[in-house]
């Protein structure tokens, strides 16, 4: 029997693993093994988490079966970190993402909110829809590896604008009637 594939889930901004357990739990019940990792979101800055999520990456690469690939779903920041991440280094065993409200092209909320919440979570500022914004130089790192990827936009959505979740080439889009 063939060992199954992984999924790691990434959690956003002011979130925690908990966020998304529940999909984790309904992933582990269809068979998929998940690693389920958070970070620490406050006071930490986008590149310093993505170079843990390197190491946790690289650390699982090593645990795989031959023919077991990863698969990550992210929400939010998440998707930022793992963009980051993969910016680093490629891993070949990384296959296809799904990407819940992530803020590719950033967010006027974190814009709004850095001045005054800066100092308590710097990747606000990182974060911002400003055009020099570290999330807007970012590289397409998902496009430059050749992973497929999704992403998935809340209709309803009130910390980033809608379109701003967009990044090209990605294979599936949906809009979801929710929240962020």
């Amino acid at each position: 029997m063939k060992q199954s594939d992984f999924v790691v889930l990434l959690h956003g901004l002011c979130g925690s693993r908990l966020d998304m357990w529940p999909l984790a739990m309904r992933l582990a019940r269809r068979g998929y093994g998940t690693r389920n990792w958070g970070y620490r979101s406050f006071g930490a800055r986008i590149e310093n988490v993505a170079v843990d999520v390197v190491r946790r990456l690289n650390a699982l690469e090593s645990e795989l079966g031959e023919d077991q690939a990863i698969h990550v779903v992210t929400h939010s920041m998440g998707g930022v970190i793992l963009r980051a991440a993969l910016q680093e280094q490629a891993f070949p065993a990384v296959r296809r993402i799904v990407m819940l409200a992530p803020p590719h092209q950033g967010s006027h909320v974190a814009r709004k909110l850095a001045p005054f919440l800066g100092w308590l979570a710097p990747s606000l500022e990182q974060l911002s829809d400003a055009p020099g914004s570290y999330v807007n130089r970012l590289d397409n790192s998902f496009a430059e590896r050749g992973i497929e990827f999704g992403i998935i936009e809340a209709e309803r959505d009130r910390v980033i604008s809608r379109g701003a979740v967009q990044l090209a080439g990605y294979r599936d889009f949906a809009t979801v009637d929710g929240h962020h």
